[in-house]
């Protein structure tokens, strides 16, 4: 009798401490979604954002021209795709604030356990890869017919300092075909900083060719190209 209490207790107490030591594992973990990320990529319906939009274009004749403008991006709708909830955006533009929105462009997106995918012009792209990691890679085109686009987290968790404001908990993703750092042949940039609760803060598109060598005396002469600097101005919900 009393080896069948001893043992009685044993159980009962190793069940105990395994409940404790579960529960307190429990309390230092965070959420699931916490850990995979999906909060760097929020959709809620009536969400806008609006971005100052930079576009700088060097043209063969050696000039160049720049486009300022803003743009308004609205989750303006639902819809199911499948198993997956897509959300419409729908996306303005004006001059500046005096003029009034007109409409651009509509794209959508929706997240999934694994991705996050925005359909920018009828073409899928793959933004996000979940979990998120530093040095995760994944291609960005694998949802479409393009060639192979490899996208990759650089820093994660990282304060972002843009025009004078700390963005902490800040996600640095980016596109490197071509980086050519003696300026000889070409540039072909793509940089993306999400952050948490927010989502895109920063885009920033650089394609140049650069002049030949031998064509031009010194190096670093663009020779045509485009850049597209996209910053966050103001983020709000029209509900």
């Amino acid at each position: 009798m009393n080896l069948k209490i001893t043992r009685l207790t044993y159980a009962i107490g190793l069940f105990l401490l395994l409940l404790v030591a579960g529960l307190g594992c429990n309390n230092l973990l965070p959420p699931e979604p916490d850990r995979l990320g999906y909060q760097y990529f929020p959709l809620t319906l009536g969400e806008f954002r609006i971005y100052r939009v930079k576009v700088i274009n060097y043209n063969l004749d050696g000039t160049t021209d720049t486009l300022n403008y803003q743009l308004k991006e609205v989750v303006a709708d639902t819809s199911t795709l499948g198993t997956e909830i897509s959300y419409r955006l729908d996306r303005f533009r004006r001059t500046d604030a005096t003029q009034p929105w007109v409409i651009d462009s509509v794209w959508s997106a929706r997240v999934n356990t694994y991705q996050a995918i925005v359909v920018e012009n009828n073409i899928p792209i793959i933004k996000l890869s979940f979990p998120l990691m530093e040095n995760r890679r994944w291609d960005g085109n694998a949802m479409n017919a393009l060639d192979f686009d490899e996208f990759k987290i650089k820093n994660l968790d990282f304060t972002y300092q843009m025009d004078g404001t700390d963005y902490p908990n800040s996600l640095e993703m980016f596109m490197d075909d071509l980086l050519d750092p003696n300026k000889i042949t070409n540039d072909d940039f793509h940089l993306e900083i999400f952050s948490k609760g927010i989502g895109l803060i920063h885009k920033l598109d650089t394609v140049k060719q650069y002049c030949n060598p031998g064509k031009c005396q010194e190096t670093g002469v663009i020779e045509q190209g485009k850049v597209v600097d996209q910053k966050l101005l103001q983020i709000g919900n029209e509900n």
